[in-house]
């Protein structure tokens, strides 16, 4: 019995972070066995310093429209890796800008073979799916961004109040 697929609506979100775990796992296995030391987790604050050279850990969370405190932790450990630096604003002391070490370069570019098959298997296990999940993801997040999951919930606990 699996109590995530029997709750089913109620435990979506919990269903969702348990897949991208087991992706990020098996993408974390793959580096690991190529002798990589990376962790899926560091790819798109690694990807989006390479494309934007340097930024705050502010307009990283913007960007990629994750929290401020998980950006930070994911700054931390790629600060210990040596993937990339920090170093604070020369305008706005309170800020620290980030960017890619020498190394996080090479890193990415040792990485590209790697990237380029998780593509290819990703698009085709979609593919082979029913629906296409990019899509659908898509549709999920823009109905989320005209009416949050929070605001659903609330209209909806005032109108069982308002009925009963």
């Amino acid at each position: 019995m699996d109590l995530v697929h029997e709750l089913a609506e109620i435990a979506l979100a919990t269903r969702l972070k348990r897949l991208s775990e087991r992706l990020s796992s098996d993408v974390s296995k793959i580096y690991k066995e190529s002798d990589v030391d990376f962790e899926a987790r560091w790819f798109l604050i690694l990807t989006l310093l390479q494309k934007e050279k340097l930024m705050a850990i502010t307009e990283i969370a913007d960007s990629l429209q994750l929290s401020h405190p998980a950006i930070i932790q994911l700054v931390q450990e790629l600060i210990q890796k040596n993937l990339i630096k920090a170093a604070l604003d020369s305008k706005d002391g309170r800020k620290r800008m980030v960017s890619l070490t020498p190394n996080g370069k090479r890193t990415l570019e040792k990485i590209e073979p790697i990237l380029s098959s998780i593509k290819e298997e990703n698009k085709k296990w979609i593919e082979g799916s029913s629906a296409n999940i990019l899509k659908i993801l898509a549709e999920l997040e823009q109905a989320l961004n005209e009416q949050s999951m929070y605001n659903r919930i609330k209209l909806n606990m005032l109108l069982q109040k308002t009925q009963a």
